[in-house]
Parts: structure tokens; C-alpha cells; sequence
């Protein structure tokens, strides 16, 4: 039995579905692998589970995988502290955890045997672990487990068809235009220090206005009323051509990783959901990426 967690925000919950259906590809006569959900039922953050609404995936979840009264129970000790992994190993499972990240000590603590792999590597092997319960922590942000199967992948994330005024008329103008897509993420990443500094947006944005003086420039951001009043420091006032997308918030916020996967060049953040979006892009010229 093999378990992926799941949890986070759209992107993240899409690298571990990609992941997850890498190793179902790569091995194909192995048994389906499972996806934890349970950090959905304890956590409320960004808008919970979202691969069902937005790509219309059925992923074999575990919470549909017991009885209603056996993951209640579950639940209520992840509640106090105890992952499903480490309640599998209660019961006397022998469970042994893969860990892209030391962060399992906080999401899912637990007292087995954990092997700890290179974050955003590509080691394919480690999906063919053999054991009675392997569980895997981790966020897999490597191209390689999409690109190897992307002729799949591209299908099973398919956005669904944009039907409102504004984001039609978003998408229009993307694609009739040279268009620049701008993602700015501020949110939880200014108060942890991991936002990107004016610097790189206004260094790139002087680089980028002068290769492509005409190119239509579109800002996403989870904070648009700050990248409007820091428009200057940021170089966006350098672009002759500007548009800010608003309105895509909580259920809809979806639609701006939609349309940034139709631009023709990106000004990359260091966020899972801008990455995201140049994966899925499938016109997508050229991009520039913050320093590593």
C-alpha cells in the first residue's frame, strides 16, 4: 500500500497528484496508490480540497477508502497530534515514511523508519519502495514527473471552459496579444520572508520592456491593491501596455493560474502556483525566473 499526502493550496495538491499518477505510470502493475486527505479535515486554509472542482479529478482519496466511523477516528487523532501514518503503525501496520522535506515533523509526525530524499529532485526510484505501507511527504516541484508523461497529465488537467464577461475578455486579450503574464505573490510569503524583493520585478521588468516594447504586460497578484499603489518600484511602470486582473479571490482564484498558463511569456514568482502555470502553458516563448 502506498500513500501520498496531500495538502496546501491548488499547486501544491496538483505536484502531488502529478506524482502520484507518475508512479501509477511508471509502475503499472503495482496496486493504486492512495492520497491522504485528511489534512482537509483538521486544516481550514486557501479553499481546501480543489481537484475535484477544478480539474474534475477522482482521485482515490483515502477518506473514501473506510468506513465513515473508522476515519472519524482518524480524524480525531490527527486532531491531537497523531498522522495517519502514525496511526496506521498504532495498528500495527509496518509503515515506513519517504520525506521530501523535514516539514513531516510538523504535518505528520512520526517515530518509524523515515528516509529523507533530496527536495525537487527527480528520483523516480523511490516510487518503487517496496514495503507494507510506504507513505510519501512530500511536494515533488520537478518537471520530469510531468514531463514524462505529459501527453496524459495534459489532459487530466484540463482547466474547465471560462464562462464569465471579464475573464473572457482577459483571455481574449491574452491571446490576441504578446502577452506578458506578472504573478506577484505577497499573502503568507511577506510575513515568512520569502516575497520576492522589488528589485527582481523592476530589473526584469527594464529587461523585459526594452526585448518587447509592445508586448501587453497582465499583473497577478493575491495583493493588487499593493502592486497598484508600488507600481513604480516594481517597474511596471515601464510597460506602455498594463492591465491588472482582479477579481479571481477564494472559489475563483483558480482562473488566474488559468490564464497565466495562456500568456506567451511569464515574469516567474517563487510560488508553486506560478510554476504550475508555466507547466501547464502550452504557448508559453520564454520566462524569467527568480534567482535560486
Amino acid at each position: 500500500m502506498k500513500i501520498q499526502y496531500l495538502n496546501g493550496g491548488l499547486a501544491n495538491q496538483v505536484f502531488q497528484y502529478i506524482f502520484v499518477r507518475f508512479a501509477e505510470l511508471y509502475n503499472p502493475s503495482d496496486e493504486p496508490w492512495f492520497i491522504d486527505d485528511s489534512f482537509f479535515f483538521v486544516n481550514n486554509v486557501h479553499n481546501g480540497y480543489e481537484l475535484e472542482k477544478v480539474f474534475g479529478i477522482q482521485a482515490n482519496l483515502l477518506s473514501k477508502s473506510f468506513d465513515p466511523d473508522v476515519w472519524l477516528e482518524f480524524i480525531k487523532n490527527k486532531k491531537e497530534g497523531i498522522s495517519i501514518a502514525q496511526s496506521f503503525k498504532n495498528l500495527g501496520l509496518n509503515v515506513q515514511m519517504i520525506a521530501e522535506t523535514i516539514n513531516y515533523q510538523e504535518h505528520n509526525p512520526f517515530d518509524g523508519k523515515i528516509f529523507q530524499v533530496p527536495s525537487n529532485e527527480f528520483h523516480p526510484e523511490i516510487t518503487k519502495f517496496p514495503g507494507e505501507v510506504i507513505y510519501y511527504h512530500g511536494y515533488w516541484i520537478n518537471t520530469k514527473w510531468f514531463r514524462t508523461y505529459r501527453h496524459i497529465l495534459e489532459r487530466e488537467l484540463s482547466f474547465p471552459i471560462i464562462i464569465d464577461e471579464k475573464n473572457n475578455a482577459y483571455a481574449s486579450h491574452i491571446l490576441s496579444s504578446l502577452s506578458i503574464g506578472i504573478h506577484i505573490r505577497r499573502g503568507d510569503y511577506v510575513s515568512i520572508g520569502w516575497a520576492l524583493s522589488d528589485t527582481y520585478y523592476f530589473q526584469s521588468m527594464e529587461k523585459l520592456t526594452k526585448e518587447h516594447p509592445d508586448a501587453v504586460f497582465f499583473i497577478f497578484s493575491d495583493d493588487i491593491t499593493w502592486c497598484r499603489t508600488n507600481s513604480d518600484s516594481l517597474g511596471l511602470t515601464l510597460a506602455k501596455n498594463l492591465v491588472f486582473v482582479e477579481g479571481n479571490t477564494q472559489d475563483s482564484n483558480y482562473i488566474d493560474l488559468q490564464l497565466m498558463s495562456m500568456c506567451s511569456g511569464l515574469l516567474m514568482s517563487n510560488s508553486a502556483f506560478c510554476y504550475l502555470a508555466a507547466l501547464l502553458n502550452t504557448r508559453l516563448k520564454f520566462c524569467t525566473e527568480p534567482p535560486r
